[in-house]
């Protein structure tokens, strides 16, 4: 199944992004949507999608060359992130909602000769170098997609585009008709509160009305609010304006709503002045049965027509009040428009048909070619995890595991749960075998693991937490690649692991007291890029490599292998298994390697953290101690522990100088500090 990346500059959640979360309701696979914490994320997670947030950044730039650079700067930093996450998560098609994030992955290098890039497109393209590196992106892009006729004929004849209309959920917009107009009539504005919406025309287009036919009493409502500082300098002059004496106390500035449905019920008719790209108030305001009075320019018309609403001429106050008046003065008429309205949204604008017209035209670009040969699981690969309370995470891991590993076999070892771990692993999970293994007294995770590997049958395992997702079939690659090379030197082999966010876990690590961990404890892997970075951080390599030791949360092996080592020492209840697995395999002869083309989801650590109330800091610097004693001697042990303390020491200074929180170092230096005091 394919991985799909999407991604927005903009946490907001205005049209473009609503748009946005239609088109991914569509797409079948891994759906990840890379944008700043706000709105969009909130309403993403809703929907079912992995959020991996990233920096909120400025979405108006300032004039002149300080602003160019500005800009420059932003969408450097963006493309960075980006960058990032396309390296973790290797997507099969990534989807730049709005031309910064297109122009951020196509024209800043370095450019990724793999990347396959679907380009979103929702605005007019502007004047100078901007228009220029908008045409030039949509020329290098496989496919863009426009929101509407108007948008893509401002693009070059060369451009590989499709038009597809947003949608929305028009029986959800109509409602049950329980709403009746207000009295005395109103007029809404629906849409942010920024200076192209044109709401200043709205208000005199209002003002005109009101003294046309002042009998009717006629109010306006504006629905939004302003994106930055811009907005609330916008919202100051408009009610300046509001309070001049042909509109004082006519004018409600009701402000953002999640739920517009009662202002549209409410509303006479939706009055539109911007030359808008699209207008996705139009179509809610169509399905909600109110008529529409919009400026003829732009989107608005493939929107409305004579049917459903008024256009009248653009930036004109008065015909816009003839038009908002034709409407109002005629009951007969303004239910005809509403029931034409609903009509024309349900045939045109439904968001089921929007989003699999969009699933359609990216489909073969999305699709996933898979690697010849890529044997498959039965017989060659087993999972093996161990439960304590944590039916949840088992239930989405062995769901991951039946999407993407048809036919593996999962043995469950459950160390005498309290919840329904039990019941998950009995349920039917179509495609794959969960075998259980229910023991009646919790172990410690290096016995069960241990009970679990006995029974493992596959020339192959993997050592999975149940707090681990699988989001692809890369592990059958990394079994293929290993198998594939016979009797070769034994290894234990580490996925990239991901977390939650979509960003690498630093799951694999140097030897203790090499000299890449004694670099690791004076300047941090972040602050570093290419070689240097990689050599303390080994888990941000893009091609497999030899490293110190593996954390547990995700280890493959050959089964003889792992049985040959334990693999666990079951004298280790909790903590620091994996330190002394790699140890141990070291002095037998068994290196560890990062193997970075195949991937994992890791949550981390719910069931530990509900078992302790929070990260046990104390009992992880004590079983790490403990291991490195047992295995390399006192004096390492000590000396181990001096560099930990100057790790978390070094870090909390950085932190300081950079106004971050450093309460997570100050407790691990604590926990360390007892032992170098020991």
């Amino acid at each position: 199944m394919p991985t799909v990346l999407l991604t927005s500059y903009a946490g907001a959640l205005g049209g473009a992004e609503r748009a946005l979360l239609t088109f991914a309701s569509g797409l079948s696979g891994e759906r990840w949507l890379a944008c700043p914490e706000g709105p969009l994320a909130s309403a993403a997670r809703g929907e079912g999608l992995r959020v991996a947030p990233i920096l909120s950044r400025p979405l108006r730039w300032r004039a002149g060359a300080s602003g160019r650079i500005a800009a420059a700067t932003h969408l450097a930093g963006h493309r960075r992130e980006l960058g990032m996450l396309i390296g973790a998560l290797r997507p099969d098609l990534v989807i730049a909602n709005g031309m910064r994030s297109g122009i951020a992955l196509e024209l800043i290098p370095p450019r990724r000769a793999d990347l396959r890039l679907v380009l979103v497109h929702h605005d007019l393209v502007p004047p100078g170098l901007a228009g220029w590196a908008a045409r030039r992106t949509a020329a290098r892009a496989e496919l863009v997609v426009a929101v509407s006729r108007f948008v893509a004929s401002e693009l070059d004849a060369s451009v590989r585009s499709v038009v597809v209309h947003p949608g929305v959920d028009v029986e959800w917009l109509a409602g049950n008709g329980t709403c009746e107009p207000a009295t005395p009539p109103s007029v809404l504005v629906l849409g942010a509160l920024v200076a192209w919406k044109r709401v200043d025309v709205a208000l005199e287009t209002v003002a005109l009305a009101r003294t046309r036919r002042p009998e009717l009493d006629l109010r306006l409502v504006l629905v939004g609010e302003g994106l930055d500082r811009d907005g609330e300098r916008l919202r100051n002059e408009l009610r300046a304006r509001a309070d001049r004496a042909d509109l004082a106390g006519a004018v409600e500035f009701a402000g953002w709503v999640a739920d517009p449905r009662e202002a549209l019920h409410r509303a006479w008719c939706l009055l539109h002045c911007a030359r808008e790209p699209f207008g996705l108030a139009l179509v809610e305001a169509l399905a909600a049965g109110c008529p529409v009075v919009a400026s003829d320019e732009g989107g608005a018309r493939e929107i409305a027509c004579s049917s459903c609403g008024v256009l009248y001429a653009p930036g004109d106050p008065a015909a816009a009040a003839d038009a908002v008046l034709s409407v109002l003065e005629n009951p007969v008429r303004r239910r005809e428009l509403g029931a034409a309205g609903r009509r024309r949204a349900a045939e045109r604008f439904g968001r089921e048909a929007a989003a699999e017209a969009f699933a359609r035209s990216v489909q073969l670009i999305a699709r996933r070619r898979p690697a010849p040969g890529r044997p498959s699981a039965p017989g060659r690969l087993a999972l093996v995890t161990v439960t304590h309370d944590c039916a949840e995470d088992l239930a989405a891991l062995l769901a991951s595991a039946a999407t993407h590993l048809p036919g593996v076999r999962v043995v469950v070892v459950d160390c005498a749960s309290s919840d329904d771990a039990v019941e998950v692993a009995r349920r039917s999970w179509p495609g794959i075998t969960v075998e259980l293994i229910a023991l009646d007294e919790n172990v410690g995770f290096g016995t069960a693991t241990n009970r679990g590997v006995a029974s493992v049958r596959e020339q192959m395992t993997a050592l999975v937490n149940p707090d681990v997702e699988l989001i692809d079939d890369s592990l059958l690659a990394l079994v293929d690649a290993v198998l594939r090379d016979g009797e070769r030197e034994p290894r234990l082999y580490a996925p990239s692991v991901l977390r939650g966010d979509g960003r690498r876990q630093d799951n694999v690590h140097p030897l203790p007291l090499s000299g890449a961990a004694l670099a690791q404890a004076l300047v941090p892997a972040a602050a570093l890029a290419g070689r240097p970075a990689r050599a303390l951080a080994p888990w941000r390599s893009s091609t497999p490599r030899r490293v110190g030791w593996a954390v547990g949360c995700a280890i493959a092996a050959r089964t003889s292998v792992l049985t040959g080592l334990g693999p666990f020492d079951e004298s280790i209840f909790l903590y620091a298994e994996d330190l002394d697995l790699g140890l141990r395999a070291r002095s037998a002869g068994v290196e560890t390697w990062f193997w970075p083309d195949a991937s994992v989801l890791h949550h981390g650590g719910r069931s530990t953290t509900a078992a302790f109330g929070s990260e046990p800091f104390a009992r992880l610097a004590a079983a790490r101690h403990e291991v490195i004693r047992r295995r390399l001697g006192r004096r390492a042990a000590a000396a181990d522990a001096a560099v930990q303390a100057v790790t978390f020491a070094s870090r909390i200074a950085l932190k300081r100088l950079a106004g971050r929180d450093v309460w997570r170092e100050r407790e691990q230096l604590r926990a360390v500090g007892a032992i170098v005091s020991r």
